[in-house]
């Protein structure tokens, strides 16, 4: 009996690359006190959307830990596999700056980006991304992003 090929279970799959990471940093210790950037996530997949933001970062310096407002992030697991390592999660709970991320590295320190919102206006998420330091008196990342929104108001629904 001759062997057969079964082509449809042969065919390779070539899996996408993972998306471009949207983030802005500022020199570091450019910003004492403030914030060093901006992480623009695509969603509010932890699981998938840190690995990308570490890897990213890790010129920055090895980060083993992040900690991150949970009001904004809907399953928050407490380590998260970045390539070979894993990076331990906490968070922030009501009453601390939410649009925050802090990520921990025992190498070169900590370093406090801003977190944007994945369904902000592409025009809204490039001023952010140009102004990651606090800015026009603002104190920390909910008050910069309520500057945003009266800079570039959401376009109304029916609009265009």
């Amino acid at each position: 009996m001759e062997p057969t090929a079964d082509h449809c279970a042969t065919t390779a799959t070539h899996p996408s690359p993972p998306p471009q990471v949207r983030l802005s940093l500022a020199p570091y210790e450019a910003v004492p006190g403030g914030l060093d950037g901006a992480w623009w996530p695509y969603s509010y997949d932890l699981v998938g959307e840190l690995p990308l933001l570490v890897e990213a970062m890790d010129g920055a310096g090895g980060f083993t830990r992040v900690t991150l407002g949970i009001e904004l992030w809907p399953d928050v697991p407490h380590q998260v596999v970045v390539g070979r390592n894993f990076v331990t999660v906490g968070w922030f709970v009501s009453g601390h700056e939410q649009n925050e991320i802090l990520l921990c590295s025992y190498r070169k320190g900590f370093r406090t980006l801003l977190v944007i919102p994945p369904a902000t206006e592409a025009d809204t998420a490039a001023w952010l991304m140009n102004t990651p330091a606090p800015v026009d008196g603002s104190n920390n990342a909910t008050e910069l992003l309520a500057i945003a929104r009266t800079r570039f108001p959401a376009p109304e629904a029916g609009a265009g």
